[in-house]
Formats: C-alpha cells, sequence, structure tokens
C-alpha cells in the first residue's frame, strides 16, 4: 500500500493501473511536489547508509558468515528453518554456472566431490573468481544494463563495427576485479580523467549505446532523444532512480522534480560522440601521427590539386544534402566551424554524418572528362607512389568526448522559462547547483567528472545499495530489492534493509570489490541452502514466494548459459577471448557473438535475451511452446546433439553401458542411478534396426531437455 499527496488529498493505492498512471501525469504540473513531504523524504533508499550486524543465536553449524544472521534472523521472525545444504555435486554445478556461465566437466565435479570441505569450497570459489569465464559470464549482466548492441536500431540498423571493445573493457575490468567506483567513473567521464589511457577512453562507450538513425534529417529531435537516453540509462543504471517520468512534469510518485531531470541531463549537455584512435601503447599514436604529417607534407601538392578538380562535385554534394534538413538548422550547417555556437557544432556533427564532402565520397574520378579526367588519373597514379611512407590506420573505438570547454545552455522545453539549468543533484539531497572544478588542459567542461564523483561518493548512498542489490539478483534469481533499477515508491522496499546496507558498506570498505561481495554471498550457508526443503508445504504457506530464502531458488538457465552448455558439453566451445564478435552460429561463447538490434540470434531471443533496445535489468524467464520446439527441431542445436554423440562414442566406442553413464557424467555432471541406466539401456536397443547411433542423439537430446539440465538447483 502506499499514500501519495495529490492536490492536497491522500490518496491510498495498493495497485495502480496504467490508465490511472497515464490520467495523474496528465494533470501534473510542474510545480508539484516543490515542497517534499515527509514521506518522500523518508523514502529508505535515499537515508544514509546504516551498517549494523544482528545478534542472532546460533543454529548448529548453520551459518558461516554475517549473510546468514540476517537471514536466520527473518527466518526466526516467520518461524521458518533454512534448508539442509545442497550436495556437493549440485553444489558445485551451481556454483560454476553461476561464476562462469559454464557447468563443470566431470573431472571437475569429482575433484571437488572428493575433497569437499568448507576449504574445498573456499578455495573452488576463489578458483572460479580467478577464471576469465567470471567476467565472460557477469559481463552480460552489464551489457544488459548499458544496452549494449552491435548495430544502430531503427530501420536501417548499420553496424558499429568497433563496438565490441566496450564488450572486452567490462570482461577485462571485472576480471581484474577492478574498483567498482573506478569503472564508474572510467564510463561516465575516462576521456577527462584519463586522457591517455586507451582503456579509460574505451570505457566511455557506455555513452554511446543509444539507438541511432543515420538517415534522420530531423537532427535537433534525434539530439534531444541521444541526450534522453544517456540521462535516463544513467540513472537507471547507477541511481535505480525512474528519471525518465519526471521529463515531462515532476515524477508523480517518487521525489524527483522535472527540474532535476534536467539538471541530470545537463552533465552530458556538452557530449560529442568520437571515433577515437584506439592503442595500447602509450606512444603508438604519436609515432601514427608524426609518420601521417609526414606522409601529408610529402603529398600535399598533390592533394591540393585533386581537392581543387573535386570542389564543383563537392560543393553540390553538400549543397544539395544540406538543403534535405530542416529550415532551422541549415543556416548554421553552411557556418564555419568556429563561428557556430557549441550546441550548433553538435547538430552539425550529427548532419554532417549524413554529407558526402571528400573527393571519394563525391566519386570525383568517375564524374570528370577529358583533359581534367586525365589529370585526375596521373594524381593517383602520384599519389599512390608515396603508400609506402603512409601509415597504416590505428584502430578507432567508440567514444565521447566534449565539444569544448563551454556546454550547450540546457532548457526545460515548453515551461515559458528560458533559465538555463545548471547541473545538480537530486534537489532533495542539494538543492544548489554542482559545483565543477574546470580541467586542467582546458578542453572540456568537467561536468562529467563532477557526475561521475558524486555518483561514486561514499555519501550518495544509492550507487552501492544499487550495485551489490544487482549482484544478489543474479546469485539468487531476485535481488534483496525485487524491482533492481527502482528505489522509488513504486518499485519494491528490500526484504532485508539490514542485509542491503551490511553489503552496501562492504563493498566501499573494501575499495568497492565486487569479488568480495561475490566471495561472501558464495561462501554463506544461504546460498549453499538445498533447493528443496522438508517442510516445503509450511513453509510456503508461509512465505510462498520463498523471499525469506528458507531455501535456495531454482532457477532455469538464460539464453547464454543454454547455448554455452551445448557448446561445451559437446566438446565444441570455442575459447577465443577478446576481439570482434563473430556470428551466431560460431562456436564461441555468446558474449563473442554479435549483437544486432534487429536481427537477433533466434536461440538466445527464444529464451529471452534482450535486444539492446532498452535498458534491461532484469530478464523475463518465460516457459513457451516455442521454446521446446526450438530444443528439439533446430538444426543448430540438433548438431550439438550429435556432436555429444559422437563425442562420447569416441570415449567409449563399444560399451554402451559405459557411454550412458558418461553422458550422465557430461550432460547431468552426475552418475546416473541404477534405475536411469536400466531405462536407458531399454531404450537404446528397444530398436535396433533404427540404429544405435540415432537412438543415442535422441538419448543424449532427452537429457539435455531435461531440467536437470535446464535449472540451477
Amino acid at each position: 500500500m502506499h499514500v501519495y499527496v495529490i492536490a492536497g488529498k491522500a490518496i491510498v493505492i495498493n495497485r495502480i493501473p496504467i490508465l490511472v498512471l497515464v490520467l495523474l501525469s496528465l494533470v501534473a504540473q510542474p510545480a508539484f511536489a516543490q515542497q517534499f513531504s515527509d514521506s518522500e523524504r523518508n523514502l529508505w533508499s535515499i537515508q544514509p547508509i546504516r551498517r549494523t550486524i544482528p545478534d542472532v543465536p546460533e543454529k548448529g553449524d548453520w551459518g558461516r558468515n554475517a549473510i546468514d544472521q540476517f537471514i536466520l534472523q527473518r527466518l526466526d521472525e516467520a518461524d521458518l528453518k533454512p534448508a539442509p545444504p545442497a550436495n556437493p555435486r549440485t553444489l558445485v554445478r551451481r556454483l560454476f554456472l553461476d561464476v562462469t556461465g559454464l557447468p563443470p566437466t566431470p573431472e571437475q565435479v569429482e575433484s571437488y566431490v572428493s575433497a569437499a570441505s568448507p576449504e574445498a569450497y573456499d578455495a573452488l570459489v576463489e578458483k572460479l573468481l580467478d577464471n576469465r569465464g567470471y567476467g565472460e559470464r557477469w559481463a552480460k549482466h552489464w551489457l544488459d544494463l548499458v544496452r549494449y548492441a552491435e548495430s544502430d536500431g531503427y530501420k536501417q540498423d548499420g553496424l558499429r563495427p568497433n563496438a565490441w571493445r566496450y564488450r572486452d573493457y567490462v570482461i577485462d575490468s571485472f576480471n581484474a576485479d577492478k574498483p567498482y567506483d573506478q569503472f564508474v567513473k572510467e564510463q561516465l567521464s575516462g576521456d577527462e580523467l584519463s586522457p591517455g589511457d586507451a582503456d579509460a577512453l574505451t570505457a566511455t562507450a557506455f555513452l554511446r549505446h543509444w539507438i541511432y538513425e543515420y538517415n534522420q534529417r530531423d537532427v535537433k529531435t534525434q539530439w534531444d532523444i541521444i541526450l534522453n537516453d544517456v540521462t535516463d540509462v544513467t540513472a537507471e543504471t547507477f541511481l535505480a532512480m525512474g528519471y525518465g517520468c519526471a521529463r515531462c512534469h515532476d515524477h508523480m510518485f517518487d521525489p524527483i522534480l522535472q527540474k532535476d531531470y534536467f539538471r541530470l541531463r545537463a552533465y552530458f549537455a556538452a557530449i560529442l560522440p568520437q571515433d577515437a584512435p584506439h592503442a595500447k601503447e602509450p606512444d603508438a599514436i604519436k609515432k601514427y601521427t608524426d609518420q601521417f604529417a609526414a606522409w601529408q607534407e610529402k603529398t600535399n601538392d598533390i592533394r591540393k590539386e585533386m581537392l581543387e578538380l573535386a570542389d564543383p562535385f563537392i560543393k553540390q554534394s553538400v549543397q544539395g544534402s544540406i538543403g534535405k534538413f530542416p529550415r532551422n538548422v541549415r543556416p548554421f550547417l553552411n557556418k564555419p566551424a568556429d563561428q557556430r555556437t557549441p550546441y550548433e557544432n553538435q547538430i552539425a556533427y550529427l548532419a554532417y554524418r549524413q554529407v558526402d564532402a571528400t573527393p571519394e565520397s563525391v566519386k570525383a574520378g568517375d564524374k570528370l572528362k577529358n583533359e581534367k579526367k586525365d589529370r585526375w588519373d596521373t594524381l593517383v597514379a602520384e599519389l599512390k607512389t608515396f603508400d609506402a611512407i603512409k601509415p597504416k590506420s590505428l584502430a578507432t573505438v567508440m567514444a565521447i568526448t566534449d565539444i569544448g570547454p563551454q556546454a550547450p545552455e540546457t532548457f526545460i522545453p515548453d515551461s515559458g522559462d528560458q533559465e538555463d539549468i545548471l547541473p545538480g543533484i537530486p534537489t532533495i539531497l542539494n538543492p544548489e547547483p554542482a559545483k565543477i572544478p574546470a580541467p586542467e588542459n582546458g578542453l572540456t567542461t568537467g561536468r562529467r567528472t563532477a557526475l561521475a564523483n558524486w555518483i561514486t561518493s561514499p555519501e550518495n548512498p544509492l550507487t552501492a545499495r544499487v550495485i551489490v542489490n544487482r549482484i544478489w539478483q543474479h546469485h539468487f534469481g531476485s535481488g534483496l530489492v525485487s524491482t533492481p533499477s527502482d528505489f522509488g515508491f513504486l518499485g519494491e522496499e528490500p526484504t532485508h534493509p539490514q542485509l542491503l546496507d551490511f553489503l552496501a558498506s562492504e563493498l566501499i570498505r573494501n575499495n568497492w570489490s565486487l569479488k568480495h561481495i561475490h566471495r561472501l554471498i558464495m561462501q554463506s550457508s544461504t546460498y549453499q541452502q538445498s533447493s528443496r526443503h522438508p517442510e516445503a508445504t509450511s513453509n510456503l504457506a508461509t512465505d510462498i514466494e520463498n523471499k525469506l530464502l528458507w531455501k535456495y531458488p531454482a532457477r532455469r538457465l538464460d539464453a547464454e548459459q543454454i547455448r554455452d552448455s551445448l557448446l561445451l558439453v559437446s566438446g565444441e566451445l570455442d575459447r577465443k577471448s577478446s576481439g570482434p564478435s563473430d556470428d551466431a552460429i560460431s562456436m564461441r561463447r555468446s558474449v563473442y557473438t554479435k549483437v544486432i538490434r534487429n536481427k537477433p540470434s533466434p536461440l538466445l531471443a527464444n529464451f529471452d535475451s534482450p535486444d539492446g533496445i532498452l535498458s534491461s535489468p532484469e530478464r523475463n524467464a518465460t516457459v513457451t511452446a516455442n521454446q521446446a520446439l526450438m530444443m528439439l527441431n533446430s538444426p543448430w542445436i540438433n548438431k550439438r546433439y550429435s556432436a555429444v554423440g559422437q563425442r562420447l562414442k569416441e570415449m567409449h566406442p563399444d560399451n554402451i553401458e559405459h557411454l550412458i553413464t558418461k553422458a550422465y557424467e557430461v550432460i547431468l555432471q552426475r552418475p546416473p542411478k541404477a534405475s536411469e541406466l536400466d531405462r536407458a539401456l531399454d531404450f537404446v536397443n528397444q530398436k535396433a534396426e533404427i540404429g544405435r547411433d540415432y537412438l543415442l542423439d535422441d538419448f543424449n537430446k532427452i537429457l539435455i531437455n531435461s531440467n536437470e539440465f535446464m535449472f540451477i538447483y
């Protein structure tokens, strides 16, 4: 139940129909909520983080760290008991899939089972956190949040050939256990904080994942959409605040003013996309620049004459293209760049992406005739003689910088008030504009650095709470706050608020180490519980959704886990890491396959992988007929079943019983029970005329489509 004050009246709302929200938004005025109520000021998520650990009586040997004390406290209050520990085979499979996204091999299972102990378990946790698969797995959760894709979206859906560098940056950052505050700062302002750092520059691609229509003539509207998108995703990802609802009016339920929306957007007012040179070696860019300058000097006269020959065609192309833009854009497209305002230069940047303005792009050589054509061909040949000293182009990376040291003004649209909105944090936390020191190099505004510093400040209670909740969510299927990108009144309150604050404080105390939080969670007795409880029936009557975690919450593998597990058990998984993405039919891990917004992988899309258009803090876990049909009939998947069979036959070519046993160990990470082995032998031997190999492929298909393969228990 929520209580809202609207037009001076208190309204009690249990469930809010969408129509009601729409109608309320239509009557909202910008002055709404200027005076925050006590309930708004007391919103749980904006309160300071408080670290407490409950003193709970011991439950035998249950409880390995502080997490368990918080869980036990709530279980005791509800008169519930935790489930017994999961068996070692179940636990090792859970760990591997959770941390790396891949199931363990039979050898890895047996290695742990033979020495199962608290010490062996802790050692395995450390080993998996140090495995490259950890970053490959957990990067995908982050990429969902930031709507990562390798295409523009919209109708044309043009490719982004260098987007994969950001993906590799995230993987490498997670594997290196880069402090989360540094990770955040680099993505918001890496170009300002570390101008010469290739990784920090790559990180700013966080601000480049918006959908983009390259041939959209209404560039002013498109730029407005881009800034709104960056604002919305930043607020959702780092702060779990629904700023988007305050774009047109004060937020109807949360303490976010319309002015706050544009205060946040003002931090990004000066951004300018750039495809920047990318080189790991510190002197590589300087070396390239020097060599290119030498080539330019040697070829200056040739290129100047070619430009003069091409000039009529370039002017014709430019003027023809400019004429297609709206009238309110054309005037400053004809201005020299140094005579435009910062805002005009931003719009010109978008517009000129649609304009052919070089001799090559206008195909001048094909349009010249007679003596001019002959002269052009001669110049082209002369230019080629200097190819030996022309350096090979450097790789580029999608990145962000500022248009300059002066930011364009930010206004609230249709407000009648043309006040320049200055950057600032939510008014309820601090109504004053942000203090923004000017960068030493004087090339950028420093606004994004100021935002990054506030977001990662220990005084900001949101950032640490949000990220530890996301980590908890992906270990247990649901966060302590079940609405991971909404910590406002329309979201759910935490089931264990003290535990959430404990984890947030642990993150900050331990240099913002995400691996420290993973370690705490996985070493807890809470995480190591069985997904089966001897008193499940009575417990469900008390806590039907298992919010108090009286057992481990079993859940279906996600799309990438299904695909990657298929490749692992078939023996076909290509472990190649990093580098440009491959098509969906490749044998590489799913994180290394192309994310094309309008043409997603059928397998991944069918199992609820997002399309990269919107931020996806959580996935649906649907169960549909299409999924079953795909698992049974997809040619690509059926090839994997055959590959499993071929792999097993190479291990045990003549012994059918050993072959079936190995199938269980490879696919389900356990040996078969005697009854299962008997049934499997009956199945494989039932119709000799069909052929044993065919039946073995079908048997592998049965195991892979079983709940035991498709779920984490």
